[in-house]
């Protein structure tokens, strides 16, 4: 692992051995073991450091179903939280065959968070009707990582092209009002050591502030994981070594995800 600048942008540069796979943004390469007629033992794969922090995303915590009738058609809206298009093929598959007898299964996700995949289907609909109207709902309340699915019960009566627009993203809209949303944020994964003496003092100091005690271990000295905000990191590295008279000892593991309700 090294790294270098290029035109102000820092880039590392991983080894990594052939005949093996990688995954990177929620996809996985397989890589070759051959290149023509030449044996390549490592190839250098380059990654801009801020392509590798994780980056705040809002999303549902849950799926969510609504159904309304237009006109004697029955509409029924899922949200879906998904994080591949495996997920988005399971989930269509599982809706396909829950209605099964269904006039129209139309769908829109979003995958991804800074650079995100979209796509849309008007399921048999007439083109533009279905599918791309849903997708504005998904891109107007700025959620992704989440799938919508419309079932439609046909019930006689045509909408026409702005009518089954309407319908179809008002029905979707409904569902996301509804559905659990959360702002999926960044925090960082600590890991401090204190004397017994401190602990104490470490509870009282982490009531109403941003950390998440995970774990606590003890033996001769007390190891606490938690989670807290990457902009916070710094001044409670500040507390707990003051806390400590400098005995406190603190490390960033990684970083995850904490979803944080709306």
């Amino acid at each position: 692992l090294t790294g270098f600048c290029v035109g102000g942008e820092f880039f590392t540069m991983f080894a990594i051995p052939l005949d093996s796979q990688i995954s990177y943004r929620n996809s996985v390469f397989l890589l070759p073991n051959k290149w023509s007629i030449i044996k390549i033992y490592h190839l250098l794969i380059l990654f801009r450091i801020e392509d590798l922090m994780l980056t705040p995303y809002s999303s549902p915590v849950a799926s969510c179903r609504t159904q309304m009738e237009i006109k004697k058609s029955l509409f029924i809206a899922d949200i879906i939280p998904v994080h591949t298009t495996d997920d988005v093929e399971s989930a269509l598959a599982a809706i396909k065959k829950e209605f099964k007898d269904a006039t129209h299964h139309c769908y829109a996700y979003r995958l991804g968070t800074t650079q995100i995949a979209e796509k849309s289907s008007d399921g048999g609909e007439p083109s533009g009707t279905a599918g791309h109207p849903m997708l504005h709902v998904l891109q107007g309340n700025e959620l992704t990582n989440v799938l919508g699915i419309v079932t439609r019960y046909f019930g006689g009566i045509k909408l026409g092209a702005g009518g089954l627009a309407r319908a179809y993203a008002g029905s979707l809209a409904d569902t996301v009002k509804a559905a659990p949303l959360a702002r999926y944020t960044p925090h960082n994964r600590m890991e401090l050591t204190i004397p017994y003496s401190a602990v104490g003092s470490f509870e009282h100091y982490v009531e109403g502030t941003d950390i998440r005690v995970l774990d606590r271990a003890f033996s001769d000295k007390v190891k606490i994981s938690f989670l807290c905000l990457p902009e916070k990191a710094e001044e409670h590295a500040r507390v707990f070594t003051d806390m400590t008279a400098g005995k406190a000892q603190i490390e960033k593991i990684g970083e995850e995800y904490v979803p944080i309700r709306k």
